[in-house]
């Protein structure tokens, strides 16, 4: 397998600036992509997201948050070409929606994990821990 690393990096940028463009994504996400998302302070239950429902997720953070940024802590490459990716993300709430207020903060400690198939990711966990701020 390539290195993912630079799979990571391009997919990351994308989201990091709100991209919606899905020829983009389709560059660095296999087309039987799925994310699942583990309970948190935004969603209560477990979420599983396709190739679609990723692109919509990122719609809703576009109209919700600016200025995210995601700053990798650590990356770490496991025996099955898998890769763990610790960081910070954070972004600003731009409007009043449940907890979270217009012009808070919002950070969260995320630890994802990726699988690949044909160099691009093809499973995706997400351990996300939120704090307002």
């Amino acid at each position: 397998m390539n290195d993912p690393l630079p799979i990571l990096s391009a997919y990351f940028d994308l989201i990091q600036s709100f991209n919606l463009n899905p020829e983009a994504y389709a560059a660095v996400l296999h087309p039987e992509v799925e994310q699942v998302e583990y309970p948190n302070l935004i969603y209560k239950t477990v979420q599983r997201r396709n190739f679609n429902d990723i692109l919509d997720n990122i719609r809703v953070g576009r109209e919700l948050l600016r200025d995210p940024n995601f700053a990798v802590e650590r990356t770490a490459l496991g025996a099955d070409g898998s890769v763990t990716v610790e960081g910070l993300w954070q972004a600003t709430v731009i409007s009043d929606i449940g907890p979270l207020l217009r012009g808070q903060r919002l950070s969260a400690h995320l630890c994802l994990i990726f699988e690949f198939k044909d160099g691009k990711i093809y499973r995706q966990r997400r351990y996300p821990c939120f704090e307002l701020v």
